[in-house]
């Protein structure tokens, strides 16, 4: 599977790897990102599962958080166990829990069900980052790993946009046949196909000398497990005790800062190189409002577009997939200026320049949505999100600088742990800003904040490292 060193034009077998990597990036952010749009479907047209709710916006903000909760949980330890019984075995198997979980969620009649499942998703999907990242890294040529962390990525901007851009015609045209219940459909339609991408990844992956699904699949399963239980605990006692939305949130949020302590009890030595080092923590804390920023407008730009206009959910939908759609876009062209520009110097400098920009543009959303001009509007969807998915793919090649090449699943497994609290937070605490300010500037201002936070971060790594 590694190219020859004179392996420089042509069709390698790299390329071949990227695409199914591609492939299953776009299913499984597919299956994750219908959360935000059936929300918003469940809100505009009164599901039972939400009638009465008192805050609507915020209760359907936990249901995304939900997911990220179980996706941010096994970030670490599926790293940890992909590194031990091969990246590919992580991957296959995190791509079917996904397909198979996303059927379960369509197949909930309940809150309670709705958002078990989608954690369960989550625990499968938090498998795959770090692995995928690993796989990438390991078998592309170094001078092109820059463009193939960002070509795989694109799947995640075309999972995304057909989400977003689908889901409401597709609740629609379900309608007849399933009326209330037809927020279901898009999971039932989306789930098989996953499954199936889940076992061609194990027909056309390179496999690693240590795989082992016997290995990995009980361990896997046995901290999904435990961490279901807690969160589910923790979702029941908030509900039980009449707690508020905010309460909920900061239950999981504690379950994920005692794992990350555990996790340096446990592995502080073994694993040092990763958890100790100053760079790479900067690295992760930076990472928080890039994950942050990334599911503001993947769970709700749908509705940011459909309140601020008079275009329905279908007609926003059209606005709001810019943003992903813009995206594939981004990605790629991260990857192509951080080949450009190797070295961690450069590359921070690259990221700094790349997030102020998007902070500054994300604060002209304001304006264009009091004044409703969806031109302006679109413009800075797209624009947004080319940018930012650029500054997410320097972000990647940076920690992967900053990694040891043998314990990189471990590396991007605590990335995504720790940058999915910008994930979990998102939504909840966006849709608690829509509903008690009435409008949705109050979210946006805190997301360009969090990103200028993000710029001094990485501004702040060392500049010369181990």
């Amino acid at each position: 599977m590694v190219d020859p060193p004179d392996a420089k034009r042509g069709w390698r077998p790299h390329h071949g790897m990227w695409v199914m990597l591609f492939i299953a990036w776009a299913m499984c952010y597919l299956d994750r990102a219908l959360t935000g749009p059936v929300v918003s479907w469940m809100i505009t047209n009164d599901s039972p599962m939400l009638l009465g709710l008192e805050n609507p916006h915020a209760v359907g903000g936990v249901i995304g958080s939900m997911f990220f909760a179980g996706y941010m949980l096994t970030q670490f330890p599926a790293g940890y166990l992909g590194d031990r019984y091969g990246r590919r075995t992580l991957v296959v198997i995190s791509t079917v829990w996904a397909g198979t979980a996303t059927i379960l969620s369509g197949m909930s009649r309940n809150l309670t069900a709705f958002v078990g499942t989608r954690v369960m998703t989550g625990l499968g999907e938090g498998a795959y980052y770090s692995n995928d990242r690993a796989l990438v890294v390991k078998y592309t040529p170094p001078e092109k790993v820059g463009t193939g962390l960002g070509v795989v990525f694109v799947g995640l901007a075309l999972g995304m946009t057909l989400a977003t851009v689908s889901a409401p015609w597709l609740i629609d045209s379900a309608g007849g046949f399933m009326g209330k219940d037809a927020w279901a459909f898009p999971f039932l339609l989306f789930g098989p196909p996953t499954i199936l991408v889940g076992i061609l990844l194990h027909r056309y992956l390179p496999a690693g000398e240590n795989e082992s699904y016997r290995g990995a699949f009980p361990r896997l399963l046995l901290y999904s497990l435990l961490f279901l239980t807690v969160i589910l605990g923790f979702y029941q006692i908030s509900l039980t005790l009449r707690l508020g939305i905010l309460w909920q949130t900061l239950f999981v949020m504690i379950a994920a800062v005692l794992l990350v302590l555990l996790i340096y009890v446990r592995l502080g030595t073994v694993s040092a190189l990763v958890l100790r080092d100053r760079s790479l923590q900067l690295t992760y804390l930076s990472a928080i409002p890039i994950l942050f920023t990334l599911w503001f407008f993947g769970f709700w730009a749908l509705l940011v577009v459909a309140e601020s206009s008079e275009l329905g959910l279908s007609g926003a939908a059209v606005y709001a997939g810019l943003f992903g759609a813009a995206n594939a876009i981004g990605y790629p062209l991260g990857g192509v200026l951080c080949d450009r520009f190797p070295g961690i110097v450069r590359r921070k400098r690259l990221y700094v320049a790349s997030c102020l920009t998007v902070s500054a543009m994300v604060l002209l959303l304001i304006p264009s949505i009091e004044a409703v001009d969806l031109l302006s509007l679109a413009i800075l969807l797209f624009v947004i999100g080319a940018v930012f998915a650029a500054m997410q793919t320097v972000h990647m090649t940076l920690t992967a600088d900053l990694s040891p090449p043998d314990m990189m699943g471990q590396s991007f497994g605590m990335w995504n742990l720790v940058a999915e609290v910008g994930a979990l937070l998102s939504p909840v605490i966006c849709g608690y800003l829509r509903d008690l300010t009435g409008g949705w500037e109050a979210a946006i201002l805190l997301t360009s904040i969090l990103l200028v936070m993000s710029a001094g971060l990485v501004l702040a790594v060392p500049r010369t490292v181990r």
